[in-house]
């Protein structure tokens, strides 16, 4: 048995509520996203006191407002991966240059942090755009957490599928990029997002204890191997009462047998290593 653990956070602070200038004359929400860093100071306490290695997807544009806090992530052996630089996700409706000059700033910032450029991407909103995967590829990266295709096991990014709606869908070819599976049910957002406290944003954490503790356990119990792959936000997940629940559920984790949680760099560098 062989089941590991990828905690990950979306460190978007400020970006999230900023991009595209969406909130940039609401301070109101923009606070919101400031929090971010408060939270992520909470969870570096946490993961130092624990000893676990994470992943932080963090744009640029976090990197440049807080520099120091960041450089901690990196100084305390943590992944930087990108993010965009100011929570931009690929689009049809931007032109190439556009999408690479935000890629190559995004990826500079977290490079002047970690000394060296991420191999890992996470997209704003979990979309690709059409040119995406060959940026990623042209750019040496290792792996994408964007799509689920599988929900425990990693898997090869196709490019080529043709989506059909006259005959069955048709598959493209695998290209030397991993995926790591991204699901909403095991991202914080749709449960504690901000920006819904009417709806869904303010469901009481026991609640969202219950189904990812579950997810985990039909992975340990039940087929016994894959990666668990969870997304937080520290401006999300950084609150108290969340942040005890988050204890918990690590509890619950490490006392499973045969359990480790590493960084998906990582999972994404054994699982290609197996392949060949």
């Amino acid at each position: 048995m062989s089941v590991s653990v990828c905690l990950t956070f979306d460190f978007d602070g400020i970006s999230s509520w900023a991009g595209g200038a969406r909130h940039t004359r609401s301070p109101n929400l923009l606070a919101r996203g400031e929090f971010g860093a408060v939270g992520a100071e909470r969870l570096l306490d946490l993961l130092k006191e624990r000893g676990l290695p994470s992943t932080w997807f963090t744009p640029g544009h976090t990197i440049d407002t807080w520099p120091e806090l960041c450089q901690r992530i990196a100084d305390e052996g943590h992944e930087l991966g990108y993010h965009g630089y100011c929570h931009e996700g690929p689009t049809s409706k931007r032109e190439e240059t556009e999408e690479r000059a935000i890629l190559e700033r995004g990826m500079a910032c977290i490079d002047r942090i970690q000394g060296r450029p991420p191999v890992g991407s996470r997209n704003a909103g979990g979309n690709l755009g059409p040119r995406w995967v060959d940026l990623l590829l042209e750019y040496g990266f290792s792996y994408d957490s964007s799509m689920s295709p599988h929900d425990v096991l990693p898997t090869w990014v196709r490019q080529g599928d043709i989506a059909r709606t006259d005959g069955p869908h048709v598959f493209g070819e695998p290209v030397d990029l991993v995926e790591l599976p991204f699901d909403w049910a095991l991202d914080d957002w749709p449960y504690f997002s901000p920006d819904r406290p009417r709806q869904e944003g303010l469901r009481p954490p026991n609640e969202v204890f219950d189904i990812w503790s579950a997810e985990f356990d039909y992975l340990h119990q039940r087929l016994g191997e894959g990666v668990f792959v969870l997304c937080f936000h520290p401006q999300c997940i950084g609150r108290g009462a969340r942040m005890l629940m988050l204890e918990r559920l690590i509890d619950h984790m490490q006392q499973a047998e045969g359990v480790s949680f590493r960084t998906m760099e990582d999972v994404a560098d054994e699982f290609r290593r197996s392949q060949r």
